[in-house]
């Protein structure tokens, strides 16, 4: 691209059906959609990155989700709350080949039986270079578009890498993350383990691990600040009636 090509700034959220197996189907959606459509357009993409979320089905930011049919909301377990998963998908393209893309995107993601409400415009400015991404000291005139172009190249990166490590299709046109024997480093059998291992050296970022105890039942739950372990009555630890709480940071 010559650099005074003008840019428009895109996202949609794609919706997968509430029977999508849980184990593979960001990384399925991935390979089905994204690695297409950005392969397809690479050179007319200044970035792309996208993000897996899980949420109730009133859940409406980004989309309009009364367009998204009831069959992409249904509860996760029997008698639950509705419920839906979707991915985020921003990017960057030239202005003369945003309906293109976004035309091929649309038919991707219909012939795969995903849902989307729409494409819309994103301000990455006014999202990645927000204060949650941007500290007290450093909030001078000009520091968000700088820190927003940080943040965007740095979830392009990811994105690449996950797009990278996709095994697949298999036989029944499914995806997954690749394997990796490395134990030592890699005890769960992910290559991010060791680069989350490289971030977290680089950046010395806070890590927190809460953990529970059951001493009825001798059982302990784990989890972190994003997903919280359970913590019914009667679990040492448990933040709001105990003071017990184990708090492991590193």
């Amino acid at each position: 691209m010559h650099r005074e090509t003008m840019m428009a700034f895109s996202q949609t959220r794609v919706f997968v059906p509430s029977d999508e197996p849980m184990e593979d189907w960001a990384e399925t959606l991935i390979g089905r959609v994204f690695r297409v459509v950005t392969t397809e357009f690479a050179d007319s993409l200044q970035w792309f990155w996208f993000s897996r979320y899980g949420s109730p089905a009133e859940d409406s930011s980004d989309c309009d989700i009364a367009l998204i049919p009831a069959e992409y909301k249904q509860p996760i377990q029997a008698g639950g709350g509705g419920f839906h998963r979707s991915m985020r998908f921003r990017f960057s393209i030239a202005d003369h080949r945003q309906a293109d893309f976004e035309q091929r995107a649309r038919e991707l993601i219909n012939n795969h039986a995903y849902r989307i409400s729409d494409f819309r415009s994103y301000d990455f400015i006014a999202d990645t270079g927000n204060n949650r991404f941007l500290g007290n000291e450093n909030r001078q005139p000009g520091r968000r578009e700088q820190r927003a172009l940080f943040a965007i190249n740095f979830y392009m990166a990811i994105s690449r890498l996950v797009i990278d490590a996709l095994v697949g299709p298999n036989d029944h046109d499914r995806y997954r993350l690749e394997s990796n024997d490395d134990q030592l480093q890699n005890p769960r059998g992910s290559t991010f383990q060791s680069l989350l291992h490289l971030f977290c050296n680089i950046t010395n970022v806070p890590t927190d691990v809460l953990v529970y105890y059951q001493p009825r039942l001798s059982l302990s739950g784990f989890g972190t600040f994003i997903y919280p372990p359970p913590a019914p009555e009667g679990w040492l630890g448990e933040p709001d009636r105990n003071p017990y709480s184990l708090l492991i940071g590193s």
